[in-house]
């Protein structure tokens, strides 16, 4: 094998695009795999682990594991050239490859503190196949001084080898959202810290074969870990002070989109829309990986606390707007017929990981109302099998329903028309518009009941 550590950094892009240096991606999930796609496309042989052995067949059949724009056309076309295999031995994977590409989940734990044991384990074996003059990269989302503490330490110790001195280590984030990955992977700048000069160099040329948009060298690694965290966090106050303005809204008497409308008109003012609240498996969790960072330096990051307290009481909210419709309609949530529209965590994007809605759909169902779920993106299968009631067709899931929930805008449920809803449910059906799709004053004048995160001219 080629010890890219000794290569410059154009021999490197050269070695790349001919097919002569081999990149290993640990973790084929949401990001890894398009990941391993994008190197295959500059021209790299592509290693891609796995410890789901069914993922790892799957994607050798020349099957994409993941809902992705443009994913299934990369992986058959490169699987089918030899360019990209799966496997699901990493240490097997790492001793023929040059470079390695971390990209394992980390997570928090019950006590909502920072969980990097997955991570901790995929190093260590790593560090059992890795190669004199290898170059690691790790892009697993960690706080700042985990690549450093504990990466590090547990490569060297499997491998009996030295960062820095027999092998590169760098660090740099993914800046992607599912739904869109290959293109934000390319077409955003990405971020890059070394362990020394060295390997920022090597990271650097290796991640420019991928990325056109350039690259963003930070002076050490706890900087560049900083930086995926830091983006998190401002999305997600922006998120919970959206929120917070519209509970305010609600009990002020102000529509807040109107208010926001008007403010975001001073060039300063960014006012994002209030909502059921956040999910996916960044804005929920990375927040405290930061706090547990803080903790131990003694830091309390009281406002990264604030927001996640607004935007998990979120879901709680959009229930209380539905029993507020109910009680107006003379009804309420026990023995109540709701549907939730919306099982995604985010709009137009087949993901239900710590989604909102289901925190929503639990609480229904502890007030014991009758809930049935339906979610354009999924099958009614896959609705199912996550263990709740659903129907095939929209028309079925909100047929004589008392109240209709929408947590998530998709574009199947921006043209739904208020005078067929008010045509299918209930007689004067509730409508709790969380995602802001659909205007209230022609809800209302069809005889359905309107109620929306921060419309506090509409709630009573």
């Amino acid at each position: 094998m080629t010890a890219i550590m000794k290569l410059k950094p154009e021999e490197i892009r050269e070695m790349i695009s001919s097919g002569r240096l081999t990149v290993t991606v640990v973790g084929l999930g949401w990001m890894g795999l398009p990941l391993a796609c994008l190197f295959a496309d500059a021209g790299a042989k592509v290693l891609g682990v796995d410890k789901n052995r069914r993922l790892v067949e799957k994607i050798n059949r020349a099957e994409a594991t993941i809902d992705e724009p443009r994913l299934p056309q990369l992986v058959a076309k490169h699987v089918n050239s030899g360019k990209l295999r799966a496997l699901d031995d990493v240490e097997r994977a790492v001793s023929v490859s040059d470079v390695v590409v971390v990209t394992v989940p980390t997570s928090v734990d019950a006590e909502k503190q920072a969980d990097y044991s997955i991570l901790d384990s995929s190093c260590r074996e790593i560090g059992r196949g890795l190669l004199p003059g290898a170059l690691v990269i790790l892009m697993s989302t960690v706080a700042p001084n985990v690549t450093e503490r504990l990466v590090k330490p547990a490569l060297e110790k499997s491998s009996g080898l030295l960062a820095g001195e027999d092998f590169g280590l760098a660090y740099s984030p993914i800046r992607a959202m599912g739904g869109r990955a290959l293109r934000d992977l390319q077409e955003y700048r990405k971020v890059v810290g070394g362990l020394d000069q060295a390997s920022l160099k090597a990271a650097s040329a290796v991640l420019s074969t991928i990325v056109k948009a350039g690259l963003i060298e930070t002076s050490n690694i706890k900087t560049a870990e900083a930086t995926k965290l830091f983006e998190a966090v401002y999305r997600d106050l922006n998120i919970a002070l959206a929120n917070e303005l519209g509970l305010y809204c609600e009990r002020a008497g102000i529509d807040y989109f109107e208010a926001m409308e008007a403010a975001n008109t001073q060039p300063y003012s960014h006012l994002h829309f209030p909502s059921i609240g956040v999910g996916g498996h960044c804005l929920p969790l990375y927040p405290y990986m930061l706090q547990t960072d803080a903790q131990t330096l003694g830091f309390k990051l009281r406002l990264i606390k604030a927001a996640r307290r607004i935007n998990d009481e979120m879901p709680r909210h959009v229930m209380r707007l539905a029993s507020s419709g109910l009680r107006q309609a003379g009804r309420s949530l026990p023995r109540a017929r709701v549907t939730v529209l919306g099982i995604s965590y985010r709009a137009n994007v087949k993901e239900a990981r710590y989604s909102p809605a289901i925190e929503l759909i639990d609480a229904l169902k502890r007030r014991g109302s009758r809930v049935v779920v339906y979610d354009p993106k999924f099958t009614y299968g896959e609705v199912r099998t996550m263990g709740f009631d659903s129907e095939a067709t929209f028309e079925a899931a909100v047929s004589e329903a008392e109240c209709v929930i929408l947590t998530v805008g998709h574009d199947e449920f921006k043209s739904i028309n208020p005078e067929n809803l008010a045509a299918l449910t209930s007689k004067g059906c509730v409508v709790v518009d969380a995602a802001s799709v659909l205007d209230p004053k022609t809800v209302e004048k069809v005889g359905l009941i309107y109620r929306g995160v921060g419309r506090g001219v509409w709630t009573r």
